[in-house]
């Protein structure tokens, strides 16, 4: 299995393609990142990898924050960027931002 093979079964997890993929989905694949630890510091290089406990944080924008770190570095591996748009609505008389993002390949 080569190192594209193993970064691109994690962009499938996290739901990462050319479309604009909302944060929940991409957080909801933290689970596979974190299941399959030991695959990807065996086949990728340390530089990828970088510090994967925050991934185990209980505190959201933590975790959201150490993923889409993680997720950059692998797509920069492959020459590629991760893109990020802001959407603001009104819930409840209060603004909220909801935040998407897209994996774009060279």
């Amino acid at each position: 299995m080569s190192n594209k093979t193993v970064i691109q079964q994690v962009f499938d997890a996290l739901g990462l393609n050319a479309e604009w993929t909302p944060l929940t989905r991409i957080d909801s694949g933290c689970k596979f990142v974190l299941d399959n630890e030991h695959i990807l510091k065996s086949k990728l290089p340390k530089r990828c990898i970088g510090e994967l406990s925050l991934l185990r944080s209980d505190v959201a924008l933590i975790r959201r924050k150490s993923l889409l770190a993680f997720a950059r570095r692998l797509a920069a591996e492959l020459e590629g960027a991760i893109i990020r748009k802001r959407v603001q609505v009104r819930i409840d008389k209060k603004t909220i931002s909801r935040y998407s993002y897209k994996l774009l390949m060279a």
